[in-house]
């Protein structure tokens, strides 16, 4: 399960809320002890960490495998042992047995639990900043940390990896007629309109410049060419606008599939030899390269 940058956004939110919810029990637990009363539902309840609002970003974030998973299980046990020691406290002070070693024992989960949420607040920013400021889009450093989960994902489930490059046709010239501000606006309504094309077995990084490079999981060629021709012709019918007039943009795109033996890097070099193949005899298509580099083309 990868992140997005708007999940990340959502993600360090909920982070925040939870550190307040969950340092708002000492006063919970303050105000029991000296008024009395019932103890908080939210507290009592022998199965509160599976319903207070942290609980429900916790289970989004439990499912699937990502790199931060072990960081995951983590929190997940030290929330639920502030939970178990915040209701064993909240009985001992309604039955009036309070002892020193539970309120000490209630201070440790707290600060554990509190601890794991910074930590995992310093690595999702971290994250963030692994991601295009301009287009929103990951970059090429987590293309490369993400890489080998991918890869392990597509071996357990039987599919196909494919890398696809996508690059801007012609984008000097765009930045050249209408200045570099107006590069930057076509790199970011190119970002959003291939995200907006990709399925979710498709993750979309930009890898520098004007190149885009997609990893595409398929059942095989003929689906990843599919996926591939779709994109580009998403793009093509996508309507830019530059100083309120169209412009037309297309890219070039050049596919491989990752072989066993293939790393990231060799399987990048050859789809990038067949993406300029496209560009040297025609630009706007995609071209496969095979293993032996013959280029095929498709759509």
């Amino acid at each position: 399960m990868t992140i997005n940058i708007n999940d990340l956004d959502y993600s360090l939110s909920e982070l925040n809320i939870a550190t307040k919810d969950h340092y708002d029990w000492a006063g919970e637990l303050l105000r029991l002890s000296l008024l009395g009363g019932e103890g908080s539902r939210d507290i009592m309840d022998i199965t509160s960490h599976h319903h207070c609002r942290f609980s429900k970003w916790l289970a989004l974030r439990l499912t699937g495998e990502a790199l931060d998973h072990q960081m995951i299980l983590g929190i997940d046990q030290h929330h639920i042992e502030m939970h178990d020691i915040a209701r064993e406290l909240m009985l001992s002070i309604i039955s009036k047995t309070v002892s020193e070693e539970l309120v000490s024992q209630y201070h440790q989960a707290q600060r554990v639990f509190i601890n794991s949420l910074d930590n995992y607040k310093e690595y999702l920013v971290s994250y963030r900043n692994l991601h295009d400021a301009l287009t929103g889009l990951p970059l090429r450093h987590l293309l490369y940390q993400e890489y080998p989960l991918i890869l392990t994902r597509c071996e357990r489930m039987n599919h196909n990896l494919y890398v696809l490059i996508m690059d801007i046709d012609r984008f000097k010239s765009i930045n050249d007629t209408w200045g570099h501000n107006a590069g930057d606006d076509v790199l970011r309504s190119v970002a959003l309109t291939l995200k907006s094309a990709t399925r979710k077995a498709e993750r979309i990084y930009r890898f520098g410049g004007e190149e885009f490079v997609i990893l595409l999981e398929a059942a095989s060629d003929e689906d990843a060419q599919t996926a591939a021709e779709r994109m580009r012709e998403h793009l093509e019918t996508h309507v830019i606008m530059v100083d309120e007039q169209v412009i037309n943009v297309t890219v070039t795109g050049g596919l491989t599939k990752v072989g066993a033996s293939d790393s990231l890097h060799s399987s990048i070099g050859r789809a990038d030899k067949a993406m300029y193949y496209g560009k040297n005899t025609g630009r706007n298509r995609c071209i496969m390269s095979t293993a032996t580099e013959e280029m095929i083309a498709f759509g």
